[in-house]
């Protein structure tokens, strides 16, 4: 028997990485109905319509579109300057094939665990070279209970996305700060692949790399190597991600979004008291954030067995991971950071899946040998296993009424653009364009319009007759549409503050208005540059690979 799972380690792995992915979730989405929370403010609609636009597009032919049209019912949002597409295609591909909305998120789903196993197993393999060691930590994290909140009560598609890639941005500050700082790489292209999963995420990562820098500033100066590391990294991730950065500074400078005018919320209002995270912990309440029962048991062992923990990465690891279980509560000041940019992480619960990811490695470690029997590790996996679905069963229990059909789920709602509606312009109302009539109309001034079309964001109408006409659009005047391919006399494209944001031209006498969003100067260099910074890369390594 033994023999055989040598001979099939691999194979055998790959199918209990892909039995979990699905056991996993389904009570909450396989067993003929989706826990989909549709009528609670989670982010799961956004994201489903995110996917769902870049569906739209690509059967449009327009493969890397900067305005999600499926939104708002063709007025468009540009939610894709901030939450980059770039991991949303195999869902996208799966609308494709064929699947319907429902199907594709749920395999989506499952592809999304199967390879935060993967990759935490390999993450952690790296370092341990310790296959039952990588095996225990993969499925420590993957199923820590703040993922897991995330995956089946948030819907909060960035986030988890961000969970998949944790593991190389971990691996990376441990080359870095404590082992081989020459394998800066991973995390430079474990930023990266963040930065294209989630806004915030970055910000978070940012601060966890701070702790550490403070930590090991005694090491640091004495081996500046480590600095020049560090530096690499940062320069490397930056270029592979200017095609993300540059585009959305691009359209803060010529727009006024809610996002940055009327913030929804302040970090000092989101802390968590002790007794709700200790509460829900214990409960393992997958309806709030918490960290679990078995990441609070392992917070509360750490001051007791840190001083058995040899490995400096390690303790510092589970010291920071302490820190920032701290600052998830109300009784860290927040209120002084409620003018800062860290305030754009809205809540301070979002640490808990960088803790999660922290604690597991402690866990994993196991300072007092209480896992060094394999059928130990075994046994607190089963445990785990259990405390997921015992959670979602609860989670299920105690909210009968957020039980939806698939054909209900698969039904859109194209004005779920996120409670903070955060990328529309500042005066826009929703409840406004809800109701707005979607055809052009004649604001100031005279004229006969005729022949109206869209698709997608593309429009087109027949004028005739106009005196000085200022027409309004349907469509949110974003920086980069454009009436240039226009016949007659048509002004440029501006954005009427006046009404939602809306596009407005000005046109005079008889022609045709042709509107079309145009990629940007910088948004098409910004991907020339972190393409090029991606060949040159990969050339690099592939030719350090040769030679060795």
């Amino acid at each position: 028997m033994k023999k055989i799972f040598v001979q099939h380690k691999l194979l055998l792995t790959t199918l209990l990485f892909l039995f979990t992915s699905i056991i996993s979730i389904y009570l909450t989405g396989l067993d003929g109905h989706i826990w989909s929370f549709l009528t609670l403010s989670n982010d799961g609609r956004f994201h489903v319509m995110r996917m769902e636009g870049l569906y739209d597009s690509i059967k449009q032919g327009v493969f890397f579109p900067v305005v999600n049209m499926s939104f708002l019912d063709g007025f468009g949002y540009i939610s894709n300057i901030f939450y980059s597409n770039l991991w949303l295609y195999p869902a996208a591909f799966l609308r494709l094939a064929g699947l319907s909305v429902f199907q594709s998120f749920v395999m989506y789903y499952v592809l999304l665990n199967f390879c935060t196993f993967s990759i935490s197993f390999w993450a952690y393999y790296q370092v341990s070279h310790r296959y039952n060691q990588s095996l225990f930590f993969s499925f420590l994290y993957t199923l820590s209970t703040y993922r897991i909140f995330d995956l089946v009560r948030r819907f909060d598609v960035g986030e988890i996305l961000t969970m998949v890639f944790l593991p190389i941005v971990i691996l990376g500050v441990y080359e870095i700060f404590y082992a081989d700082q020459k394998k800066w790489v991973y995390l430079a292209l474990g930023m990266v692949a963040v930065i294209y999963s989630h806004a915030l995420s970055p910000v978070l990562i940012a601060i966890f790399i701070g702790l550490v820098v403070i930590l090991r500033i005694a090491n640091l100066i004495k081996e500046p190597q480590r600095i020049v590391a560090l530096v690499n990294a940062i320069l490397v991730s930056l270029v592979l991600s200017l095609a993300y950065f540059l585009p959305m500074i691009e359209q803060l400078r010529h727009t006024q979004f809610k996002l940055t005018y009327a913030p929804l919320i302040n970090v000092s209002q989101t802390g968590l008291s002790w007794q709700n995270l200790f509460n829900w912990s214990m409960n393992n309440d997958l309806y709030n954030g918490n960290i679990g029962l078995v990441m609070l048991i392992t917070a509360g062992l750490i001051p007791l067995t840190i001083w058995k923990v040899k490995n400096k990465a390690v303790r510092d690891f589970a010291i920071i991971g302490e820190l920032l279980l701290f600052m998830t509560t109300d009784i860290f000041p927040w209120k002084y950071f409620d003018k800062t940019p860290v305030n754009m992480i809205q809540f301070p619960w979002r640490f808990d899946m960088i803790v999660s990811i922290l604690f597991a490695i402690f866990l994993t470690y196991d300072a007092l040998d209480w896992f060094k029997a394999d059928w130990k590790k075994i046994g607190l996996i089963f445990i785990i296993l259990g405390i997921t679905l015992g959670s979602e069963q609860a989670l299920i229990k105690n909210h009968p009424r957020e039980e939806d059909s698939y054909a209900e789920f698969n039904r859109l709602d194209v004005y779920s653009i996120g409670s903070g509606e955060e990328y529309l312009p500042k005066n826009a109302d929703l409840d406004i364009l809800y109701k707005a009539t979607h055809k052009p109309q004649v604001k100031n001034g005279t004229a006969k319009l005729s022949d109206f079309k869209q698709r997608g964001s593309q429009i087109s109408f027949d004028f005739q007759n106009a005196k000085s006409a200022q027409v309004d659009v349907p469509i949110i005047g974003y920086y980069g549409y454009s009436a240039k391919k226009s016949k007659g006399q048509v002004s440029r494209l501006t954005m009427d503050q006046k009404n939602n944001g809306l596009g407005q031209v000005t046109i005079n006498g008889t022609g045709t208005v042709q509107i079309n969003y145009y990629p940007t100067f910088i948004q098409k260099i910004s991907k020339i540059i972190s393409l090029v910074g991606l060949i040159i890369l990969s050339f690099i390594f592939l030719l350090k690979k040769l030679k060795k």
